[in-house]
Formats: C-alpha cells, structure tokens, sequence
C-alpha cells in the first residue's frame, strides 16, 4: 500500500462531511483540483473507491469510503488535539466541535454549550447538527460529528455512552386539569383524559407498550414532533401529555405542573454518545465537562444500577 499523508486524510474528512469536493476544498482552503488529487491518491493508497461523483450533486460514500471517513476524522481530530492540548495548559482551547443533538433535547443542550464555549474557550468554531437519535448517531459514526447529546434508549450498537442526567417521562397538565393536583397519577387515571403525545421514535412506541401493558387505552387526540407545541396544547388544558424534561410554564407562558407515573416505569437517561473505542480529544473532554455542568451530575457509564435523583 502506498503511502496515507495527514493531508490526504484532512481532505477526505471534509469530502465525507461536506459531500461536494468543492465545499471541501473551500473549507481546507485549497483549490479543488488539490482536493481531487488527494482523493484519487488516497483511493491509490487503499487500494479501493471511497466516493461516487454525482454529476451536479456533489458524491457520496461508498461502504469502503465510510470506513475511511471515519478513521480520517479520528486521526485530524487527534492531530487537532495536539494543539488543543498545548492550548489547553495556558487554560484555553481551539478548533472544531462539531455536537450532535436529538431534536427534542435542542433547547437543553445548545444554550448552556454555546455560553459555556463563548465565555471559557472563544477560539473554538462550534457547531450542531439536529435530528433523530439514530441520525446524528449515524453522522457521528461516518466521521461528521464529534460526539451526540440523546437519550439512553436511542443509543446505537456501535457507540458508548456517558450518563449526564437520569430521566423518566412524567405526566404533564396545566394547571386546570382535574390530575394536575395529584402528587403521583396511573395510566389508568390517565385513560380517561383525552392526551397530545410526541410523535418520535421509540418514544410513542414505548408510551403505547406501557399504556398496553397496564391495559388502558389512551385516548390520543393529537401527536406532534415538537415539544413546544405540545407544551402549549397542554397549557391550554385541551389535554395532558408524557415528557422528559420539567418546564415551569408553557412557551406560551402558561403554568405546566408535572407529576411522576405511578409503578416501576423504567429510567430513559439523557446520554453523551460517542464512537465505541475512540480516544476522547481535550475539545470533547470539555464538552462533556460543560454538559456535566449544565445538569450538575457527576459521569456515570449508561446501564450503572444507580437511583434515580430525588
């Protein structure tokens, strides 16, 4: 095989992120022309074709230039590292930290990292890509992301995961629901109020089996992907809802009250994942850090048989 140079990985990394031999270019501030020759000694170098050009619409990977993109992004981002770590003796970082975030925990992750990185580390270009748990999972995996904020059971088969907060859905009312004064309610109580539930998997998948299992038949008028939207459909009390993450009062500023569900209803964590054994950057140790700080618990390994917070 002949020779892989950092450079030829450098490229490539921006080729799998980007999708387009001229954005990469762009963004490695080089003419497209070197781009494309990196690629074409990279692929001389593997011994295999890592992209397919599509003619006006960028490339895309092949199964072998996936691989690839993965290894090259773990070596550029620990190339990047070194510098990261010389910085980070003089208390301060640089570089790129590129977060992915499941869609619903966006508004809990986003602002708390973008304080935390403009106040201690300014020098670090920080980005986020939102979606579903399995596709920015899934990014991260093809070397497009550094690490995912979702929860426990979204995790994927190819990644670990660090506990930053222990969580269980709890019923949601506004203030005027005839529940909304119970300390603890059952789905059974539940059954007989009409419900808005989030349409996102295995979020409503799980809601059904534990509504199944405690043979109840929820009445669900309304589903919707947005938290928000449900948020304000509960304040109005036109009807209740099941959520993870506890708000005082609605987007639209009306009082929500939250309670817990009655029975052995199962932990669904929010989770840092990242790619299963990848050596962490000082970049990513001090995300973690800051998400750690945000929900002010100490790590844990996802699956640790530990009580939940009171």
């Amino acid at each position: 095989m002949s020779e892989v140079t950092l450079r030829q990985l450098e490229y490539f990394a921006a080729i799998a992120e980007t999708q387009s031999l001229s954005e990469a270019a762009q963004r490695c501030s080089v003419s497209q022309g070197a781009v494309s020759l990196a690629l074409g000694q990279l692929e001389n170098a593997v011994g295999a074709t890592l992209v397919i050009r599509r003619r006006g619409r960028g490339v895309s990977l092949t199964p072998e230039g996936q691989v690839v993109a993965t290894r090259a992004r773990q070596v550029t981002d620990q190339i990047v590292d070194l510098a990261s770590a010389v910085d980070l003796v003089h208390g301060a970082l640089s570089g790129r930290l590129t977060i992915g975030v499941f869609s619903t925990l966006a508004m809990h992750v986003i602002p708390p990292l973008v304080e935390w990185f403009t106040q201690r580390h300014p020098r670090v270009d920080l980005d986020f890509l939102e979606g579903s748990g399995p596709e920015v999972q899934e990014a991260m995996l093809t070397g497009k992301l550094q690490l995912c904020v979702v929860y426990e059971a979204q995790l994927l088969p190819d990644c670990t995961a660090e506990i930053l907060r222990r969580t269980k859905r709890q019923a949601v009312f506004g203030l005027g629901h005839p529940l909304a004064a119970h300390p603890m309610v059952t789905l059974a109580e539940l059954g007989a109020y009409p419900a808005i539930l989030m349409d996102e998997e295995p979020a409503l998948q799980r809601t059904l089996e534990e509504f199944a299992r405690a043979g109840v038949e929820p009445d669900i008028r309304w589903r919707s992907a947005s938290v928000q939207a449900i948020q304000n459909v509960v304040g109005r009390n036109l009807a209740y809802s099941l959520l993870m993450q506890p708000t005082p009062v609605s987007p639209e500023g009306r009082p929500l009250v939250f309670r817990p569900l009655a029975g052995n209803m199962p932990d669904n964590s929010v989770t840092a994942a990242l790619p299963a054994h990848v050596i962490r950057s000082a970049i990513v140790e001090e995300s973690l850090r800051a998400l750690r700080e945000h929900w002010r618990q100490p790590a844990r390994l996802a699956g640790e048989d530990q009580p939940s917070p009171s």
